[in-house]
C-alpha cells in the first residue's frame, strides 16, 4: 500500500521535471499484492499518464481475471473508463508536448492561490478537468479530500457535489473522481485496443459552471502525418440560455 501511496508524488515529480509520460509497476514490481491492493492500483493506474501492470518475474500472476469474478467486473470497469478517456487523455498528452504542463498535475499547479494545496500528495489533478483522490492506506476507514472552490461533480454519477471537504470511505469498486464545473468532457466508445476504430459516436459530457469549455486533438495515431498539419483540434464553448443549454464548436 505505501508503494502505491510513494507512486503519486513519484509521477508527479517526473511531470514537474519534463518526463510527463511515465507511469508506475501497477501492483508493485517486487513482491505479491493482495486482490485489493491490486484492484485499488488498477483503479488508480487509469488515471495515470502509463497504464501498465508490470512485477518480477516469481511474483504472483496479476491479470485482471486472476481474483475471481467480483475482483475482474471492478477492474474490467476501470481499464474501460480508461479507453473511453482516451480522447481526454489524448488531447491532454498534445497540450504537453507543446506547453510542458503534464497530464498528471499537483494540485498546487491546477490552483496555485490555494496554498493548503502546497503539501497535497494523495490528490492530483489528471489533466486540467479532473481530481483524483484514491484511497492509499488499508489502515484507514474514511479520510477527507478537499475540492479546491467552485462547483464540482461526481465523475461516476454527473450528481454535483456539495461542501468543500468531503468525508469518504469508498467501498472496493469506487475510486474517487471529480470532475470541475465548467467542463465538457470527450468520450469515445468502449475499444478493446488503441488500433481499433471505436464504433460509434463521440460522446460530449457538459458539467455547467462558469467559463464552460472543452477541447479535442485528433491525429492518426500513428504516423508523424500531424508535423504536416494533419490534424483536427476543436473547440467546446457552452452558450447557456434562459431555458436550455446551447454548446457551439469551432475547428482550428
Amino acid at each position: 500500500w505505501n508503494h502505491m501511496r510513494l507512486s503519486i508524488p513519484q509521477l508527479i515529480n517526473l511531470g514537474l521535471s519534463g518526463f510527463a509520460f511515465a507511469g508506475d509497476d501497477i501492483g508493485g514490481f517486487n513482491g505479491s499484492p493482495t486482490p485489493e491492493l491490486l484492484t485499488r492500483w488498477m483503479e488508480l493506474g487509469a488515471f495515470n499518464p502509463i497504464y501498465r501492470n508490470h512485477g518480477v518475474k516469481g511474483s504472483r500472476n496479476r491479470e485482471p481475471w486472476v481474483d475471481g469474478p467480483e475482483h475482474e467486473a471492478i477492474r474490467r470497469r476501470y481499464i474501460e473508463a480508461r479507453y473511453r478517456l482516451l480522447p481526454y487523455i489524448y488531447t491532454s498528452i498534445e497540450e504537453s508536448t507543446r506547453t510542458g504542463i503534464p497530464l498528471m498535475r499537483p494540485m498546487f499547479l491546477e490552483f496555485p492561490e490555494d496554498l493548503s494545496f502546497e503539501t497535497t500528495e494523495d490528490e492530483f489533478m489528471f489533466g486540467s478537468r479532473l481530481l483524483v483522490a484514491p484511497k492509499v492506506s488499508d489502515f484507514a476507514q474514511s479520510y477527507e479530500v478537499k475540492l479546491p472552490a467552485g462547483l464540482w461533480y461526481d465523475f461516476w454519477t454527473g450528481q454535483p457535489v456539495k461542501g468543500q471537504i468531503q468525508t469518504v470511505d469508498p467501498p472496493l469498486d469506487t475510486l474517487p473522481v471529480y470532475v470541475r464545473g465548467g467542463t465538457i468532457l470527450p468520450q469515445q466508445p468502449v475499444i478493446e485496443n488503441t488500433s481499433e476504430v471505436p464504433r460509434g459516436p463521440l460522446e460530449i459530457s457538459v458539467y455547467p459552471g462558469p467559463n464552460c469549455q472543452g477541447s479535442l486533438y485528433q491525429d492518426d495515431g500513428n504516423t508523424l502525418a500531424y508535423t504536416r498539419g494533419e490534424f483536427l483540434r476543436v473547440q467546446f464553448v457552452c452558450d447557456p440560455r434562459p431555458d436550455s443549454l446551447r454548446v457551439n464548436f469551432s475547428t482550428t
